[in-house]
C-alpha cells in the first residue's frame, strides 16, 4: 500500500499470511482492510485539524536534536512514518497488539514490536524521552487505562513528556440518528467496564501519576461535508467505524442485521446535511524528578 501526502512518500506493506486467531485484546472493532484504511485516514484528519502538527508537547527542538520516542497502539505505523520523516535524528518505536498490522518495510530510524501492553512492556524504566498514545478509548477498561498510564510514566526519562489524546464519543449539534449511535457506543463501553468519558480525565490521570507542567487543548473535528473536504472525510471515517461496530451495536440496541445496516446508512445521510462536531482532547505532562 502506498500513501502520498504532500511531498512525502511513505510505504506500508502488510504481512500477507493467514491471520490465525488474531489477538484483538479488548478492542471492540475487529480489524480488516477497511478499518486499517480508516485508521490511516484518521491520522491525516487529526493532523489537519491540529494545525498540521502530529504532537502537542513542546518537544520540537528535542526531536530535531534526536531523542527516543514510543508510540503506543501504533497500528500500521502511520504516525511514526510521518514523524520519522520530519525528525530523522530521533528514534521511533511503535508497539501494537495486532501483528498483521505492523509494517514490514520501514525507515532506519523506526522499529516496531508486536506487544500486548496488558501483559507488560518490554522496556526498562527511563527508556524514552517522549511517549505518545491516542485514540485508545475502545481498547482498555477504565482500570487498564489507568494502569497503562502508570507504566508509561515509569518508562519516561527524567524531563520526558507523555502525551495522551482521545476523542469525545458524542457530537455537538447531534442529529437524532447520531445521538442514538452515541448512546449505543457509550452503553457498549460501560457494559465492558470501559470509560466512554476518558477524554475528560486525561489531565487528572497525568497529575495523579506525578507528572507536572500539564497542558491541555480541545480540537474541533467537523463531521459534515458542509465543512469542506476534511469534514466529508471525517464523516466517512466515522461511518466506517460504525460498520466495524455494527454487530456490537445491533446487540446493544436490540436491532436486526438489516435494521442496523439501514440505520448506519441513515447516519451517513444525516451527517451530509447537518453540521456536527466532535471534540478531540490532547494533554501532555512532564516527568520532573526532585
Amino acid at each position: 500500500m502506498l500513501i502520498i501526502m504532500g511531498n512525502k512518500l511513505s510505504y506500508f506493506k502488510f504481512l500477507k499470511k493467514k491471520r490465525n486467531k488474531p489477538n484483538y485484546g479488548n478492542y471492540i472493532i475487529k480489524v480488516n482492510d477497511l478499518q486499517i484504511d480508516r485508521i490511516q485516514q484518521m491520522h491525516h484528519i487529526l493532523k489537519v485539524c491540529c494545525n498540521n502538527k502530529n504532537f502537542f508537547s513542546p518537544i520540537s527542538n528535542d526531536l530535531s536534536r534526536g531523542i527516543k520516542v514510543l508510540d503506543v497502539g501504533a497500528g500500521p505505523g502511520t504516525w511514526i512514518f510521518d514523524m520519522s520523516s520530519d525528525y530523522r535524528k530521533s528514534e521511533f518505536t511503535g508497539i501494537e497488539i495486532q501483528s498483521f498490522m505492523l509494517p514490514t518495510i520501514h525507515p532506519l530510524n523506526t522499529s516496531f514490536k508486536n506487544v500486548d501492553i496488558l501483559k507488560g512492556l518490554p522496556f526498562s524504566p527511563n527508556s524514552f524521552d517522549f511517549i505518545h498514545m491516542r485514540c485508545m478509548v475502545l481498547c482498555f477498561t477504565e482500570q487498564q487505562y489507568e494502569q497503562i498510564v502508570r507504566e508509561l510514566v515509569d518508562l519516561l526519562k527524567p524531563n520526558g513528556y507523555l502525551e495522551l489524546s482521545e476523542p469525545e464519543l458524542c457530537s455537538r449539534n447531534m442529529g437524532p440518528i447520531c445521538e442514538r449511535f452515541s448512546i449505543g457506543v457509550r452503553d457498549i463501553l460501560s457494559s465492558k467496564s470501559m470509560d466512554p468519558f476518558v477524554n475528560e480525565k486525561l489531565g487528572t490521570l497525568l497529575n495523579d501519576f506525578g507528572l507536572q507542567e500539564i497542558n491541555q487543548e480541545e480540537v474541533e473535528l467537523p463531521l459534515s461535508e458542509l465543512d469542506g473536504n476534511i469534514g466529508a472525510l471525517y464523516g466517512e471515517t466515522t461511518f466506517n467505524g460504525l460498520i466495524g461496530l455494527k454487530d456490537e451495536l445491533a446487540n446493544q440496541m436490540n436491532l436486526t442485521s438489516n435494521e442496523i445496516d439501514s440505520l448506519i446508512n441513515d447516519y451517513r445521510e444525516e451527517i451530509k446535511s447537518r453540521r456536527m462536531y466532535n471534540k478531540y482532547t490532547r494533554v501532555y505532562g512532564r516527568k520532573i524528578i526532585g
